[in-house]
């Protein structure tokens, strides 16, 4: 009986093989186009809940078929049993201070373990069936190029949104969050660049990385314009230590005079635009808080030089006028001690450091099982402010605690290994053009996780970086396990 089951599930699997590779085409081509409907929903003033319930859907639906087709179950025991763990102690820590709203931060928990889970069953997917690869590669070229194409129709019809809405600055297209958006074409980008050299079709490169770095240049986010230099200059050292540069002088010329051109206009760039604005605007607040300093002090603008009672009383005044809100909730001085009596309005005003100010303060007022834990995300609002923070890596800290963000390091290093493991035992094997693409791409998308909150906790952004992790597995230790496996158009070195 029991040999039966097995032979049962062993049949199952191979049943399930042959449809992997038109799934996983299917599931990712899906992406873009669940980000358009979400924007349309909302700019309807329609609900997002058909979004919400189809990305969902998709989810349970990738990881029933990601264990059915895995041969390695205890993978997936050894996840659920990870996720069940924080899951508890964060419900006990969030319990312990007194729940406000359970389904909106269980419904966050499931969006945080979408990128491990996916990336577990994009990885049995290619173990399945090694022609998820190819399909894989496929739906992220499509996926570009669907971007690239509405967000042209969406400039032609004047219905693109606007990365920094405050100010109109910016392309976004049929999008609605501007990090995550911005992380995903900065990872697609030398994907898809590296893929058109591999094929050598220099008019469909040149076509590709002039979509790319026009994307990343009108997106206007620093982050974007950071891209195209890791682009521009990262896939020639590929190319360059891959000993392929001497036969590719006409595509690296290429890659050069685009990234020439986009810092000939960078004065006229959104992201330049945006941040001279921000900086006149800095300008004329500390401008505006040295008057409200020598109105406190007298002639004085140097705090260092008053005397105490009349510096604090000035801060006092400065902290009260630019974090009125910060000020309200935890009270002036501890919000000073916070900043360590900063008088500088760029210190005090800055979004994401107001945002890690905010939560630190809130950890303190919870028990130490929410350093553990983490604490409910419904708790990081104030008087109509969300103060969730615009950092991944600090979100999954305050969110899920130390043991939440523990696992996810340990998780995303495990891949990590696996590339410096085996860079080191055979470079010239494993370091190729197209392994050198996903490596510029993974590099990217962990400095998103690092700078922005678009990446860990936004589905949207963080299937890419499940993708490259499965890919990164397939480049790697699948690739170990054959041994005279050569990437697709990859070319042969002395």
């Amino acid at each position: 009986m029991l040999f039966r089951s097995s032979e049962e599930k062993h049949s199952l699997r191979d049943r399930l093989a042959p449809a992997l590779p038109t799934v996983l085409l299917i599931l990712l081509i899906l992406q873009p186009l669940l980000d358009i409907l979400s924007y349309w929903t909302d700019r309807l003033g329609m609900a997002n809940t058909l979004t919400l319930l189809l990305r969902f859907v998709v989810f349970a639906a990738v990881c029933l078929l990601g264990f059915l087709a895995s041969s390695r179950k205890k993978a997936y025991g050894i996840a659920a049993g990870a996720c069940i763990f924080v899951l508890v102690g964060h419900v006990i820590a969030c319990s312990i201070k007194g729940y406000l709203d359970p389904v909106h931060d269980l419904t966050n928990f499931v969006r945080v373990v979408q990128m491990p889970l996916f990336a577990l069953c994009f990885i049995s997917f290619l173990r399945a069936n090694k022609k998820c690869y190819p399909a894989m590669e496929t739906a992220l070229i499509v996926n570009f190029w669907v971007i690239s194409v509405t967000l042209v129709i969406s400039v032609l019809t004047n219905t693109a949104a606007a990365t920094y809405t405050n100010s109109g600055i910016g392309l976004l297209g049929w999008f609605s969050t501007s990090n995550a958006q911005s992380a995903v074409v900065s990872m697609l980008a030398p994907i898809v660049i590296a893929f058109c050299y591999r094929k050598k079709h220099f008019w469909l490169f040149c076509l590709t990385t002039a979509a790319a770095f026009a994307q990343l240049y009108f997106l206007g986010t620093r982050l974007a314009f950071l891209s195209i230099f890791a682009v521009a200059l990262g896939l020639p050292v590929v190319l360059l230590l891959t000993r392929q540069a001497k036969t590719s002088k006409r595509y690296i010329a290429v890659l050069i005079v685009m990234l020439v051109v986009c810092c000939a206009f960078v004065k006229q760039s959104p992201m330049y635009i945006n941040q001279n604005r921000y900086n006149l605007a800095m300008t004329s607040k500390q401008g505006d808080a040295e008057v409200m300093i020598r109105r406190t002090t007298g002639d004085s603008e140097d705090l260092s030089t008053v005397d105490p009672a009349e510096r604090y009383h000035a801060l006092c005044t400065i902290y009260n006028f630019y974090s009125p809100k910060l000020c309200q909730r935890f009270g002036t001085a501890r919000v000073m001690s916070a900043y360590d009596y900063s008088d500088q309005v760029t210190d005090i005003t800055a979004t994401r450091h107001r945002k890690i100010v905010f939560c630190s303060m809130l950890m303190d007022e919870h028990p130490f099982v929410s350093r553990i834990f983490g604490m409910e995300l419904s708790r990081m609002s104030f008087d109509g402010d969300i103060y969730d923070v615009e950092n991944d890596f600090h979100g999954i800290y305050f969110l899920y605690g130390w043991a939440g963000l523990a696992l996810m390091v340990a998780f995303v290093a495990y891949f990590l290994y696996l590339i410096a493991k085996f860079l080191i035992q055979d470079f010239r094997k494993y370091f190729t053009s197209e392994s050198g693409a996903y490596g510029i791409s993974l590099c990217l998308c962990l400095v998103y996780a690092y700078c922005t909150a678009g990446m860990l906790r936004r589905p949207n952004a963080s299937v890419y970086m499940s993708v490259l992790l499965a890919a990164v597995y397939y480049l790697t230790q699948m690739r170990s396990e054959q041994p005279d496996a050569l990437p697709d158009g990859e070319e042969k070195t002395a």
